[in-house]
């Protein structure tokens, strides 16, 4: 429909007209240059035409959404230096942008987190809502604000009449807050009201359902950051939110791979049902919730979907689906008379999902019909210290009947810990198959897909999780006698770059390993990560009022036993990773260094923490390369 190649935050302003935000003429460009406060919103029709300017707001829009007659609900960053920069002319604004240029030399915070991965110095910045009326002429009173200044939303969720909302985050503060506040407003009159206060839920999502209010939350009292989702409801009688059902629910698609783009919703809500996509083993799964708090599976494609729509009655669904990369695909959804017969409880022995049928699906889209057909993992299940655990094998065509001992292996770790690696296309792994390795990955306690008590690590990193990984590794080789034991690497990234460093400082049975945006240091994340002063002591298990502290955080360092690493070990890292920062890798190499141990260090300028997934093609081609040749010199 467009040709510009810049277009985003397109969104259906009605049946026959698309907005999106665009820089087009030259006044745009050097606005957006020059950091000027600004978005554009251009309409197009889907009948055909050129597309026109609609409207142009002094703000930094994050997110608009059409309510109808010309009125739009907007969410946009403020700065707290400034609340109501939106209100001057377009001259004050970029005289105010002009000198936030000139004074960048120097950077100023009063809060944490100072800085957030792929967003940058956040020091003082929050989002607002506000409500934009495009028929008024009077600019000044066009745009008017919903929210309070000093409220930084993190999402909201309109009522189906669009009549009201409910929006959820924190007043601002020296130090964010982990629980969120969640608020009812309503749009005619502006009258607000509370329904949570802030020190009791960590709000997954908030919205509508047969005009009730719902949540999908954690009080975290059980496992802390990483505590699965249970269903709430607001009581209106009582005034207060109420557990709806104690089943826990593994929220979202977390399966881990490199080739995902953008982000889908998660979570459609309709008269009958609430259908959300829920991570189960390793695989995403299309499941509902009923009117009584049931869970019940809805869809499920042989590897995962990843997000979905409605047209009518007709599911569409995106999908990883049959090895290939994502696709758009109609998907026929179980009948009652099948749904009834499947048990979707995912802390049983194996993945429940084994056995079920797949939904029927008609592909729609062709856009990676190019990419060559990936090879299929094999899956296997093993028992280990009385908990089941699943890994799969990628194995070259050669490798099936190959003599023992004659190809080498590369263990691959993901991050998380909460996230899971599937049955689905990974362009590394695929990449790695190709030049002649067997790659295998598994799920140890930590991942996400199963429930608390399977996740729950905390004050056990390099413990339980670690000898899950090595135990997998044992049940591989008995499995595959082809691979030889002498010849296997380890790599993985963020915590599967902590894993990576953990491995190397407890054990030599690798011939090498790469580290990838990883954690060496815990006393020092907790101070320099966008999450570190909360993820820090969480996932230690510990606090400032605990008299062992740093005695805990450094016990479960890798720093701690760098000495004893004699693996050759290469380390990549990204200049602006604000989650893993590069101190991280950096620290990690120098002791590798100075303790005579073969390394290499490889820092890509202007990437963060997501160079592996959406970095530039440039450096993510780089990393991939500089990950199989050390392994060719060193493994091969």
């Amino acid at each position: 429909m467009t040709s510009g190649g810049e277009e985003s935050s397109f969104v259906f302003e009605d049946n026959d007209n698309l907005l999106f935000s665009a820089a087009r003429t030259k006044k745009e460009k050097e606005a957006r240059e020059s950091g000027l406060s600004e978005t554009t919103y251009y309409r197009i029709s889907l009948k055909g035409g050129e597309a026109v300017k609609a409207f142009t707001l002094p703000l930094n829009v994050s997110k608009l959404e059409a309510l109808g007659d010309g009125i739009f609900l907007i969410s946009a960053g403020i700065s707290q230096n400034d609340t109501e920069l939106f209100k001057k002319s377009r001259e004050e604004r970029i005289d105010h942008a002009k000198n936030k240029k000139d004074d960048g030399f120097a950077l100023e915070a009063e809060e944490i987190p100072i800085w957030f991965n792929g967003a940058g110095f956040i020091a003082a910045q929050s989002t607002r809502l506000f409500i934009y009326d495009s028929t008024e002429c009077d600019s000044s009173a066009a745009l008017k604000p919903l929210t309070e200044s000093d409220y930084d939303i993190s999402s909201y969720s309109l009522h189906p009449g669009k009549e009201k909302l409910l929006y959820y985050g924190n007043f601002v503060s020296p130090r964010v807050k982990i629980y969120e506040t969640l608020f009812e407003l309503d749009l005619s009159s502006g009258k607000e009201r509370q329904i949570v206060r802030d020190d009791f839920l960590s709000i997954s999502d908030a919205f509508y359902w047969g005009g009730r209010i719902m949540l999908f939350a954690s009080d975290m009292q059980e496992i802390g950051l990483n505590q699965n989702s249970k269903t709430y409801i607001f009581d209106e009688e009582a005034a207060e939110v109420k557990c709806l059902s104690e089943r826990e629910l593994q929220y979202g698609c977390t399966i881990g791979t490199d080739v995902k783009y953008g982000f889908s919703e998660q979570k459609i809500v309709r008269d009958d049902a609430v259908y959300f996509l829920e991570t189960n083993w390793h695989r995403s799964i299309l499941m509902r919730l009923t009117v009584d708090g049931a869970v019940e599976p809805f869809a499920m494609v042989q590897g995962s979907i990843t997000g979905f729509a409605f047209l009518g009655n007709d599911l569409y669904a995106t999908a990883f689906h049959d090895m290939q990369t994502s696709e758009l695909y109609k998907v026929e959804p179980y009948n009652d008379e099948v749904r009834s017969k499947l048990d979707s409880d995912a802390s049983g022995d194996d993945a429940p999902f084994l056995n079920w049928p797949e939904t029927q699906v008609e592909k729609v889209t062709f856009f990676n019909s190019n990419i060559p057909a990936a090879v299929r993992p094999e899956r296997f299940t093993f028992r280990y210290e009385e908990v089941f655990l699943e890994g799969f094998v990628l194995l070259p065509p050669a490798a099936r009947e190959a003599e023992k001992n004659s190809f080498p292996a590369i263990l691959d770790i993901h991050g998380g810990p909460k996230t899971a690696y599937g049955d689905i296309y990974f362009h590394e792994m695929q990449y790695w198959l190709s030049h002649g390795y067997i790659v295998i990955y598994t799920n140890p306690r930590g991942s996400d897909g199963r429930n608390d008590a399977f996740s729950d690590i905390r004050g056990d990193y390099g413990g339980r999780d670690f000898r899950d990984i090595m135990a997998f590794l044992d049940a591989t080789l008995e499995r595959y006698p082809q691979i030889n034991p002498e010849r296997v690497g380890v790599t993985g990234g963020s915590y599967g770059g902590f894993m990576t460093n953990w491995i190397v400082t407890q054990s030599d049975r690798f011939k090498a390993a790469a580290t990838q945006r990883s954690i060496s240091n815990w006393t020092s994340f907790y101070g320099v990560s966008d999450i570190g002063f909360r993820f820090a002591f969480d996932q230690n298990k510990t606090s400032w009022e605990d008299k062992d502290v740093f005695s805990v955080l450094w016990d479960h360092s890798p720093m701690k036993y760098v000495r004893n690493v004699k693996t050759p070990t290469l380390v990549l890292h990204s200049e602006e990773d604000y989650r893993c920062p590069l101190e991280q890798g950096v620290q990690f190499f120098t002791a590798l260094v100075d303790a005579g141990v073969a390394s290499r260090l490889v820092i890509f300028n202007k990437e963060n923490h997501e160079l592996s997934r959406s970095g530039k093609p440039k450096g993510r081609k780089k990393r991939l390369n500089e990950i199989t040749q050390w392994f060719d010199k060193h493994v091969r």
